[in-house]
């Protein structure tokens, strides 16, 4: 658990009395925090409109809006109403303490203020709320963690243990020497386990990446890449892909074209990318791929003429909760990994991702990189 810094938390007093908002101040100062500071209810709203408050310190006799209805009305706004709000009072009667809490209130301290009660009760409510944020950040990582074990059992249920099971068949088949060796429907089979052995390392590479990258253990390393040469090396890497589909991939790269970025995550991009285009383009059909210099971005565009994706399901693309999987054009499997993939790794160096797509035409896929050269 991150240990508690007071300087990362800031607090709100607000009191129409400047000689009490100097004194709270000063008191707070003191002890690290960073603090924020208003006389009545209107300004105190601009504050939490344009910043971060973790704590509020709130007078409760105010001219105009009161210290109670301005708590309300934090109650009442889903982004503010976590923040705990401690009543600056001169007020003891029961009846307006308790009128206090029901508007919300976590605390009280009494006027005039003692320094140590002070300083004691906000500090309480300061790590009250970091513990807070603590186990909420522990719980989303434990939903992480549970949503990738979830998508590994998945993956290796349903898209690993059929291929391999289809495999073992084929090899059986041909081990058992029902199939004359050269015969047309030996080398079928043949082609068969190719494809089928190619298909599961290529969701073996992806669900070892995304794994890593969803458990914090891949690193991101910089280096300069000559764009040229690493989109011609995917290319050619992808070519017995696209020719199986008797697909042309054409390429067009700025001269002299570099990018600062991670070679290997930059490389399982274009891989996708290209490979999710062949699987959804007709056999005959065309990709391009280009890369370009825009003002201060370096940009990749991935192009085909493909069945293209229904509207729908565009914004799904690269959503974990929403994964959409599709067979290709020629009954090709998939597991949705590679463009989760994809979107990690084009945020990790900062990017961004435009897809324009129209069914029966085709889909363009837009990276865009901040260059750091």
């Amino acid at each position: 658990m991150n240990k508690l810094q007071k300087s990362d938390f800031s607090i709100l007093v607000v009191d129409d009395n400047k000689e009490n908002l100097k004194v709270v101040s000063n008191f707070l100062k003191k002890e690290g925090y960073q603090i924020a500071l208003s006389l009545n209810a209107d300004d105190a709203l601009n504050i939490l409109k344009e910043n971060k408050i973790d704590l509020i310190l709130l007078d409760v006799m105010m001219p105009g809006t009161d210290g109670f209805t301005l708590c309300r009305m934090l109650k009442e706004n889903p982004r503010l109403q976590d923040i705990p709000v401690i009543f600056l009072t001169a007020k003891t009667e029961t009846s307006d303490l308790v009128e206090g809490f029901s508007s919300g209130g976590v605390d009280y301290i009494t006027k005039p203020f003692q320094k140590e009660e002070l300083i004691a009760r906000v500090n309480n409510h300061i790590a009250l709320t970091h513990a807070k944020n603590q186990v909420t950040k522990q719980a989303e990582e434990i939903r992480k963690i549970n949503r990738t074990k979830d998508r590994l059992y998945s993956v290796i249920a349903h898209d690993i243990k059929s291929p391999f099971a289809n495999i073992s068949m084929f090899i059986s088949t041909l081990a058992e020497g029902f199939l004359e060796p050269g015969s047309e429907e030996y080398f079928e089979i043949v082609e068969s386990i190719n494809n089928s052995t190619n298909e599961t390392y290529t969701l073996l590479v992806n669900l070892l990446q995304w794994t890593r990258s969803q458990t914090g253990d891949l690193e991101l390393s910089h280096e300069q890449i000559p764009v040229e040469n690493l989109i011609t090396s995917t290319v050619r890497l992808m070519g017995q892909q696209a020719e199986k589909k008797q697909i042309a991939i054409s390429h067009l790269v700025d001269d002299n074209l570099t990018l600062t970025a991670d070679r290997n995550m930059l490389k399982s991009i274009l891989q996708n990318l290209i490979g999710n285009s062949i699987k959804f383009t007709n056999p005959g059909g065309r990709i391009s791929v280009k890369a370009y210099r825009q003002e201060s971005s370096v940009c990749f565009e991935v192009t085909d003429n493909g069945i293209g994706i229904p509207e729908k399901n565009q914004q799904k693309l690269f959503v974990d909760e929403s994964q959409v999987t599709t067979r290709g054009t020629n009954d090709e499997k998939g597991s949705g990994l590679g463009l989760l993939l994809v979107k990690e790794f084009v945020q990790r160096h900062n990017g961004t991702i435009h897809v324009t797509s129209k069914e029966g035409e085709g889909t363009k896929i837009t990276l865009s990189f901040p260059d750091q050269n």
